[in-house]
């Protein structure tokens, strides 16, 4: 081996532990007690030896069961003999979680790690999750990592251009990447193949490589013999040095020379891809627990400001923390024992409760303070989001037993009658006359902010009894059609398939030949990873014979209900169109018993040329037509060039939006979403199925998730997308209230983001009680620029293309609000503050 520079290898010691995998959490606290008294007395044993762990969780852990050992390893790290990296609180899969969530992690590890030893890592470090979105090297950089290193994707599943290169996010921000060659766990005593496959895969411009050792995913870590043998090996090697390091010492060692190094602009995928569907309960509540967290963080900041109260800002740390441990990639990923999946349920119940606490504290905190005087009861209706919310909502009133055609009513405020609908309640105590009334209702209501509804009796004599009067264009239904004044569907009576979907006013088709809302049911005998699989294109039927009902027939809304069938297996649908609303809600009950199979809903688009969108942390992927299977979260799009001859549009596309689901496929024009999978619980091949007597096989039972289809004519950033998708998951609260006085206005808004290409993804307390945290990001991929208003002032604000940015709203001081640039932590960058534009 010839050389202008000596080359250095690197060798990591460290002890991989998967908190749940094969085992439940309890077993992998004992081992992070177990693994980490071990590289202590190696530590102590080997004065050349030096270890590296990350996760914040398993420090925690330490910490409370044993704090000598917590104190030995804090003497360690001052030592620079154990080395901490990540800066999260687990290793978690990235794919799932929002980018606000991802966010959390850090924004918990890394406080973590300052208060406890006052330190902040700069390398990320996760080397067993399963796939990297492009907007990692922003949140990186956003958090103050400056370097990442990673296994999967392998080389047989991604090529890269080499093994270290700049990973690029959407936005342009770089971090120093590593792919891990070989493994980064070894049972092996032998280090010198390893060591050599190391050195094959370094670029030649670079003086280093880097090798991990010690045994894994149960712990371990590295044990005497491997340790002597590396010893052994740097004592018989004359051409590299090789010696015993950390990630950061590697980092340090190369970006001198890793200037030219190539740059790779794309998401680091994929692997792994049966996952992202496996564990249907698991993965829906997960969205859902997400979700309420981020509308907690935001009606408790809305209260906070309003009434100048402390926030619960411990209670809100305390949930977001139980949040990111499910987020551990075995564990939201669906591929644990079924007891560590149970316990993840359970323990995302308890996230999904708390926030909704939270939020209903809150607003009913504030809700105290708003005259809310008159005949009969009120909700309070508060919107999460920065912008108007005008759609409808569904509302239970409590109406003391009477029907609501008995004389109830429904108003706004200001004492004007809202049209409304009566629709079926969720209970089975209700008949006609008898038990409680379900309205749906359109609202308008401010951005982050709320707005009084009243209901009262006519029979009190100071009820408004100004009668409703009928809408135009109402919705209407029957056995095989639905139309409003913009859609007009037709169903296949026999299939119970939507096979035209067709624009009012010129008669633009959206529906392709393969019809849309097709369930199918595929062959996938694959483990419960999908190890090596690509795509699922075996399909051996689909539910069928469809028994099609009307359930409403309008003015505001109509539905129809289906049945479908499929060897013993139900598949329930309503499907709902609401007046001026261009889209349909589908709403799901399936009962599945089944094994080695897996279910999607299919929808074929009239259009050419097609191309796919994704959501993804922090934007959208880009991704080919080609039928793999892809990690998507709450939308995909497919659009192209209209094959109708009817009307003037020359693209069209249609958006799939869900409450719960995060896998699914795009060929040609057809996109899939896919909707169950059924191997067994953390099924790995190659063990043989059927060797043993029983297995506990995932998604079987009951299901339940929605639907939104939102078609649309010309790009998909116009049809409002992403904003429709972030309402579907984050729909407005409601709040009952009883009559009293008080000063608060019954409207009223904190904060608006008037910004079309632009989403505010966080409005929360910040972490240290000194104001809030706003943070925004590009949604539509081509930058953007507008005003976000606060109380009484407004700000300017400008991103580039896939940009995001955080900024502190301080306290109030004398010379009024102020908008201060900070990163992802929450700590102040050398920016310029945004200017206020208000010009009082």
């Amino acid at each position: 081996m010839t050389q202008d520079f000596p080359i250095t290898v690197h060798m990591i010691g460290q002890a991989h532990l998967d908190p749940v995998w094969l085992w439940p959490w309890t077993e992998g606290r004992a081992e992070a007690l177990a693994t980490s008294r071990s590289a202590v007395d190696r530590l102590r044993e080997y004065p050349d030896f030096h270890f590296t762990r990350g996760e914040s969780l398993v420090y925690e852990w330490i910490e409370h069961d044993d704090p000598a050992l917590f104190d030995e390893i804090a003497v360690l790290i001052a030592e620079g003999r154990w080395h901490v990296v990540n800066g999260m609180v687990v290793q978690p899969d990235l794919n799932t979680p929002q980018g606000e969530a991802i966010v959390r992690q850090f924004l918990l590890g890394m406080a973590y790690f300052r208060d406890r030893f006052d330190l902040a890592p700069r390398v990320g470090y996760c080397v067993d999750t399963f796939g990297h979105p492009q907007a990692m090297p922003q949140i990186l950089r956003g958090c103050g990592l400056d370097s990442y290193t990673f296994l999967r994707p392998g080389p047989h599943e991604k090529e890269l251009p080499s093994a270290v290169f700049w990973w690029e996010s959407a936005d342009g921000s770089r971090v120093l990447a590593h792919r891990i060659v070989g493994a980064y766990t070894t049972n092996v005593e032998d280090h010198a193949k390893l060591i050599q496959n190391a050195l094959d895969a370094r670029p030649a411009e670079l003086p280093a490589a880097m090798s991990f050792f010690g045994v894994g995913n149960h712990g371990g870590g590295p044990t005497k013999r491997q340790i002597e043998n590396i010893r052994a090996l740097a004592a018989q090697t004359d051409d590299a040095q090789i010696r015993f390091s950390y990630p950061d010492n590697y980092f340090d060692a190369i970006r001198d020379a890793a200037e030219n190094l190539p740059v790779v602009a794309d998401e680091l995928q994929p692997h792994a891809v049966g996952c992202y569907s496996a564990n249907s309960a698991l993965k829906r509540a997960y969205r859902l627990a997400e979700c309420r967290l981020l509308i907690a963080e935001r009606i408790v900041g809305l209260s906070a400001a309003w009434l100048a109260t402390p926030a619960p800002v411990e209670a809100l740390r305390a949930l977001w923390h139980d949040l990111c441990f499910v987020q551990f990639h075995d564990t939201l990923c669906g591929t644990t024992t079924k007891e560590g999946a149970n316990d993840a349920i359970m323990a995302l119940g308890r996230v999904a409760l708390g926030a909704q606490e939270l939020t209903h504290d809150a607003a009913r905190r504030l809700g105290t303070t708003i005259d809310t005087a008159g005949p009969g009861g009120t909700v309070l209706l508060f919107n999460p989001a920065a912008e108007p919310y005008e759609g409808y909502v569904e509302y239970e009133p409590w109406t003391e037993w009477k029907p609501w055609s008995a004389g109830w009513r429904l108003t706004d405020e200001s004492g004007a009658p809202v049209s409304h609908q009566l629709i079926e309640t969720h209970e089975a105590l209700s008949s006609p006359g008898h038990g409680p009334n379900r309205l749906v209702f359109p609202v308008a209501l401010p951005p982050m902010g709320y707005r009084l509804y009243r209901f009262a009796y006519t029979e009190t004599g100071n009820a408004p009894v100004n009668p409703v009067v009928a809408p135009e264009h109402p919705a209407t239904a029957g056995p095989d059609f639905l139309a409003n004044q913009h859609l007009h569907i037709r169903l296949d009576p026999e299939t119970g398939d939507i096979v035209s979907c067709i624009r009012v006013e010129d008669g633009l088709e959206w529906v392709g030949p393969g019809g849309w809302n097709v369930p199918l049911v595929i062959k996938d005998e694959s483990d419960t990873w999908s190890h090596g699989v690509r795509s699922f294109e075996d399909v051996i039927g689909r539910f069928g014979a469809a028994d099609i009902r009307v359930m409403d027939t309008g003015p505001l809304q109509a539905s129809v209900l289906i049945e479908r069938t499929y060897e013993g297996n139900c598949w329930l649908q309503q499907i709902v169109l609401r007046r001026g609303e261009p889209e349909l809600l589908i709403r799901n009950w399936l009962y599945w018993q089944g094994q080695w199979r897996m279910l999607k809903l299919a929808f074929d688009v009239a259009a050419t040329a097609p191309r796919a969108r994704h959501d993804v942390p922090f934007g959208f992927a880009r991704r080919p037509c080609d039928g793999h299977e892809v990690p998507t979260q709450m939308w995909m799009d497919v659009g192209g060039e209209a094959t109708s001859v009817a009307g003037d549009a020359n693209d069209v596309g249609l958006a799939i939006i869900n409450d719960g689901k995060y896998g699914c496929d795009v060929s040609g024009s057809m996109a899939r979403l896919t909707v169950l999978r059924c191997p067994p619980y953390a099924y790995h091949q190659p063990h043989p199925a059927g060797s043993k007597a029983r297995y506990d096989w995932l998604d079987q039972g009951l299901q339940e998730f929605s639907v939104v289809l939102r078609p649309h004519a010309g790009d998909w950033r116009g049809a409002g997308v992403v904003r429709r998708a972030r309402e579907v998951n984050l729909p407005p609260v409601a709040v009952t209230m009883h009559s009293h006085a008080g000063t608060r206005l019954p409207a009223d808004s904190l904060l608006r983001l008037d910004a079309p290409d632009l989403e505010l993804t966080a409005f929360k307390p910040a972490e240290n009680g000194e104001g809030f945290i706003v943070r925004i990001a590009d949604r539509h991929g081509r930058g953007g620029a507008g005003e976000l208003w606060w109380l009484e002032s407004r700000f300017r604000v400008s991103l580039e293309p896939f940009e995001v940015r955080s900024y502190r709203l301080p306290p109030r001081e004398q010379q009024g609000w102020r908008l201060t640039p900070c990163d992802m932590l929450e700590r102040p960058v050398i920016a310029t503050e945004a200017h206020n534009t208000n010009a009082d």
